[in-house]
């Protein structure tokens, strides 16, 4: 079994100040516009950016805290790069976390860039079957004239089909169903957003919290829905990702 080797304190001390200047630096291109970077303090450009930016709210105090310690940090050096209070390395971590995640956050692209199966509204119910046997997705954006219309999902067409029993069994051509009359009665379909290549993973987690529960997040180059997509997110690939 491996361990991790704990950090000697210097090293604690330069991965805490590296951490929170480039938080600091970030903060400054945030909040102080123009050529005084200085105009506010630390504390208030925190407070100044968490109520501008929804991901930053929840660790604001703790940044908040973490400019009282670095201040501590600086005024306690008593030469020879000795210190008299110093951050433990849980601290450091958390504070490395959050620099990596609100401060040089991952896009979308390229983690989930990736071909997506979709649909024509004049394909036939015959066709989504055999798509979800041959690769087991769940959810399928349908278009109709280049414009998407709905996402099909594979409870939506086991409603429909559930509705067409009769004596247990289902008597119909399944050539002849076209995917927009299966659509129409799919209750999710409108469960869908769409987001740029650009946009921030952590954004797309926040979409997936929210009220209105989501089936999918649809990655197109600028999050026009007429836009062909290059990856589609379900909750479970962000899940994966906590």
């Amino acid at each position: 079994m491996c361990y991790a080797v704990p950090m000697t304190e210097a090293e604690r001390v330069e991965r805490f100040e590296t951490a929170y200047n480039r938080i600091d630096h970030a903060l400054a291109d945030m909040v102080d516009s123009g050529g005084n970077r200085r105009r506010h303090s630390y504390a208030a450009r925190v407070r100044i950016a968490a109520e501008r930016q929804r991901r930053l709210a929840k660790h604001a105090d703790f940044l908040v805290e973490i400019g009282e310690l670095r201040n501590a940090l600086v005024h306690s050096r008593t030469g020879d790069d000795e210190y008299i209070a110093v951050p433990n390395e849980k601290t450091v971590l958390e504070l490395e976390e959050i620099e990596r995640r609100l401060f040089s956050p991952e896009k979308v692209v390229p983690r989930f860039e990736r071909a997506v199966d979709s649909l024509q509204a004049n394909q036939t119910l015959a066709d989504v079957l055999a798509l979800i046997r041959e690769d087991g997705y769940s959810r399928y954006p349908v278009y109709e004239n280049g414009g998407f219309i709905g996402l099909l999902t594979s409870n939506g067409v086991a409603r429909w089909l559930a509705s067409h029993v009769r004596n247990g069994k289902i008597d119909l051509d399944l050539a002849s169903v076209r995917i927009v009359d299966v659509l129409a009665k799919d209750h999710r379909r409108e469960a869908v957003a769409f987001v740029s290549r650009e946009a921030l993973v952590d954004d797309v987690d926040v979409m997936f919290s929210g009220k209105a529960k989501l089936e999918a997040v649809i990655i197109t180059p600028s999050g026009k829905p007429h836009e062909n997509p290059i990856g589609m997110i379900c909750a479970p690939d962000i899940a994966a990702l906590r």
